[in-house]
């Protein structure tokens, strides 16, 4: 059938009520809260944005779906994909792939083309005018028409002007097709080149400068994992393969110190520190279990970026992580301290994030009889925890009680009452606000190391008297991320953690994937590639001690 008499729907999914819109001819659809902008318009309680995405359809045939704004989340399927991924920049679509607005619970459309009615096809024939209805004044004026309207195909102006060429063109015949096959072979790198170009018309030369350079390393980055044999693929892209989260590899691609960090804390893992995490593949561990509870709450967060979702759980996947809420870490001003809850936050950590209910703490190198049997010991402890903290010592000290850890000659001495870090509704909505696509002192969300700007403030949230909730944070990273921790005295420790929990993610899930297959999906929410696996963790063997 020519292409010309096939058409663009789109459908909703039976629980929205399998509505399916269309026939749509024109060169975009647009989907949104508002009226008079939107082909399709969805209700604002959804969530979605005035005008919230756009799926452009290409003179090749192709369909490029964009975000129509950076703080517009879009999630797509592709083919039979079981969980969606976040697009970040325009992404080429085909039948059969879906998307949803808002989560990946909000409204989802299934992309089809298809016929014309028979009657609109009829009426077509009816009045088909042919060569002779072509002239070369026509076909230059639809050059320079279909020239501008892949200028043009983002923003409000650009709304505009192809509505003016859509009504001055009128003809039923329309010559782009030849146009269009001209340029067939460029196939979808020439729709995102066209996109990069796209934005250089932006009104704000400051936001064009920035968007245009995430886009083209995107598309960089993009084309390199299609062009190379999985053997020969580099650590970032083996990464982006593995955690199916493109961000991430763009991130470790340009961060370069960070990158050789989360290479060197992935050597260590897949090493002599191997052991540390078997606790997350004992069958019905209870840890294991506490684990993937909170990993599946986390990337249900529709606050949350694509990149910080995949990682954040994975800040929880301590070293021998218990089966209670108590476990020990050097923080980051290298001493030990007691983490509490299904986060595995510190008190510094979980104030600065804006925790209101949370109890003192401190770790000891004791056992736990002897800690109960002296109370005065038990309230200097938790005293320095305030001073370390930068708050007032508790006056009079609070009643305490002991946790044995995993060693029996360590405890955590902790004040008695209900701790908000127990509280999973409470950590997350903690998260969503102050590592969520708004939050402050963080890069701005369309920027590739939007997400691993959040992760560091994490890590920087234990950092003493850095409050981020309400106060006036000690380490920004809105200008970048190595520039505020350069000359900080626990820069290098936090750079250090957050790199190892991104190691986490890649190494933790191939280690499943080769030794745990029937359970990995369970665990880490999705199979990673088991041959991307096999490259990835025999090149860390083979330098495992370099």
């Amino acid at each position: 059938m020519p292409r010309d008499d096939l058409a663009l729907y789109l459908t909703l999914s039976p629980e929205f009520g399998g509505t399916r819109f269309g026939p749509f001819e024109g060169l975009e659809v647009r989907l949104g809260a508002d009226r008079e902008r939107c082909h399709i318009v969805l209700p604002e309680t959804f969530g979605v944005s005035r005008e919230h995405c756009k799926l452009i359809r290409q003179g090749d045939g192709g369909l490029i779906l964009a975000a129509a704004e950076r703080t517009a989340a879009v999630f797509v399927w592709k083919g039979d994909a079981r969980r969606p991924v976040q697009i970040q920049t325009p992404t080429a679509v085909r039948p059969g792939d879906s998307f949803a607005l808002v989560s990946p619970e909000g409204a989802k459309f299934t992309v089809e083309l298809a016929s014309l009615p028979a009657d609109v096809l009829a009426q077509r024939q009816k009045h088909k005018r042919g060569r002779a209805g072509l002239t070369g004044e026509k076909l230059a004026r639809e050059g320079w028409r279909m020239a501008l309207a892949r200028v043009w195909s983002i923003g409000p102006v650009g709304m505009a002007m192809r509505a003016w060429y859509l009504v001055k063109s009128g003809t039923l015949w329309q010559p782009r097709i030849l146009i269009t096959a001209a340029i067939a072979a460029f196939g979808y790198m020439a729709a995102l080149a066209g996109s990069c170009s796209a934005l250089k018309f932006k009104a704000d030369a400051l936001a064009v400068e920035d968007d245009l350079e995430q886009c083209q390393e995107a598309a960089g980055f993009a084309k390199g994992l299609g062009g190379s044999g999985i053997e020969n693929r580099t650590f970032d892209q083996l990464a982006a393969g593995i955690t199916a989260n493109e961000t991430l590899g763009l991130m470790l691609q340009k961060e370069t110190a960070l990158r050789t960090l989360v290479e060197q804390k992935a050597k260590a893992m897949a090493g002599d520190d191997a052991s540390a995490y078997d606790w997350l593949f004992r069958e019905g561990s209870g840890a294991t279990g506490q684990w993937i509870l909170w990993r599946e709450r986390v990337q249900k967060s529709e606050s949350l970026d694509e990149f910080t979702m995949h990682v954040l759980p994975y800040t929880a996947a301590v070293r021998k992580r218990t089966e209670t809420e108590w476990n020990f870490w050097l923080d980051v001003t290298n001493k030990q301290s007691c983490l509490r809850g299904p986060a595995r936050l510190t008190y510094r950590q979980a104030r600065s994030l804006g925790l209101e209910g949370v109890m003192l703490d401190a770790y000891k190198p004791a056992d736990a009889a002897s800690l109960g049997a002296d109370d005065a010991a038990r309230a200097q402890l938790l005293i320095a925890t305030s001073t370390e903290a930068g708050e007032p010592p508790p006056d009079p000290p609070p009643a305490s009680q002991v946790a044995a850890l995993a060693n029996a000659a360590e405890s955590c001495v902790y004040a008695a009452g209900d701790d908000d870090r127990d509280n999973s509704s409470k950590v997350m909505a903690v998260l969503n606000r102050e590592l969520g696509r708004e939050a402050a002192a963080v890069p701005d969300s369309g920027n590739n190391s939007a997400g691993m700007g959040r992760i560091l403030k994490y890590y920087a949230a234990d950092t003493p008297g850095n409050k981020y909730a309400g106060g006036a944070p000690l380490l920004d990273f809105r200008n970048g991320l190595a520039t505020p921790l350069k000359d900080h005295p626990n820069g290098e420790k936090i750079m250090e953690k957050a790199a190892e929990a991104v190691a986490r993610s890649i190494v933790l899930p191939c280690v499943g994937a080769l030794d745990s297959p029937k359970t990995a999906e369970a665990t880490f929410g999705r199979k990673a590639d088991p041959i991307a696996c096999l490259v990835l963790m025999y090149r860390l063997s083979q330098n495992a001690g370099g």
